[in-house]
């Protein structure tokens, strides 16, 4: 599928700002540990998407662009902060999964181990909470624990779900929605009580988060089989490898009698991940279900193009609704 939209043409209102973060973050981190300021100042040489921090920057933007024209520092920090508390959760993630590539860089266990990983991992989550904290309403720092304990609960679910090869669409949408689509939400909500929403538009764009967040997660997932390594920018067959089941093998083992079940779960147990990649993809391919999950991500931007309406035509607004075509077209 061919790119027409860039994250910069989405930026646009949030440009100046959102160049601020990775400094911002840096600045944040900053420690006279030489071995954690290393690992940090690797981590955040890859280019990420800084998908959450605009998060915030657009939700503070819809309610009161001015405060975001002004470079406001403090709304920077907080953007920053769901940056860095988000890389906390790759970094652990990447452990757990025994990921060997993150932004197109060997992951931080591969390169320093995994006792290194974990305490780099928990700093960040730390410096993270003391800034929401710090920066934040009540009911900012209320919003983000609460996140945050949820996406904690969204790993736990998915880690003890490996290699079940029951795993109903429900469950893998409860795991979607805790792992990824509640600190999008968080991230957009958060910026938009910054900048005085009320509680009602709040929510609308807790509840846009949410759906796109969701409908990200699941063209991530469909990624995983398709993409292009270096464009994704992490491990293809990631999630196989650990022995997590996504949304199109969630539907092909559905949709499967059960002799070819059994193949599928012998091709999902075997040796030789190259190999069975390519034979999962082409049972995968052959019925469709990648077709499957992307038509379940156009039903959750449709449900996250709803919750704008109630707000004004602007050039922020045109972004959030640019963001979920964005969505669909991403090849990393």
């Amino acid at each position: 599928m061919s790119q027409t939209l860039t994250l910069e043409e989405i930026y646009a209102p949030i440009e100046k700002p959102l160049q601020q973060v990775p400094d911002a973050i840096l600045k944040i981190l900053s420690t006279p540990n030489d071995l954690a300021s290393d690992v940090i100042r690797y981590f955040f040489s890859g280019k990420g998407k800084l998908l959450r921090p605009a998060l915030t920057l657009l939700g503070a933007a819809l309610k009161q662009p001015r405060l975001v024209e002004s470079q406001n520092a403090a709304l920077i920090r907080l953007a920053s902060s769901y940056e860095i508390f988000h890389a906390a959760t790759l970094i652990h993630d990447d452990i757990i999964d025994s990921a060997y590539l993150r932004r197109n860089l060997p992951t931080v266990n591969v390169k320093w181990g995994a006792q290194t990983a974990v305490l780099v991992g928990d700093y960040l989550h730390d410096r993270a909470l003391d800034v929401i904290h710090t920066e934040g309403s009540r009911e900012v720092f209320s919003l983000f624990l609460k996140t945050a304990a949820e996406v904690c609960d969204g790993e736990i679910h998915e880690l003890s779900q490996k290699q079940n090869f029951n795993l109903t669409e429900e469950d893998y949408f409860e795991i979607v929605r805790k792992k990824t689509a509640v600190l999008l939400a968080c991230a957009l909500e958060s910026g938009a009580r910054f900048a005085g929403a009320e509680d009602q538009e709040a929510a609308a764009l807790y509840r846009y988060g949410h759906y796109f967040g969701m409908a990200f997660q699941i063209v991530d997932d469909c990624l995983d089989f398709t993409g292009n390594e270096h464009e994704f920018g992490k491990t293809l067959g990631a999630d196989l490898e650990a022995g997590v089941l996504t949304l199109p093998l969630i539907r092909l083992l559905e949709i499967s009698s059960e002799s070819e079940r059994k193949d599928i779960v012998g091709l999902f147990q075997a040796g030789g991940e190259a190999s069975r990649l390519r034979s999962l993809l082409d049972k995968i391919r052959e019925a469709k279900t990648i077709e499957y999950a992307f038509g379940k991500a156009r039903e959750l931007n449709a449900q996250a193009r709803r919750e704008l309406e109630s707000f004004p035509a602007s050039p922020v607004k045109q972004s959030l609704d640019k963001l979920l075509d964005y969505v669909l077209e991403r090849n990393k």
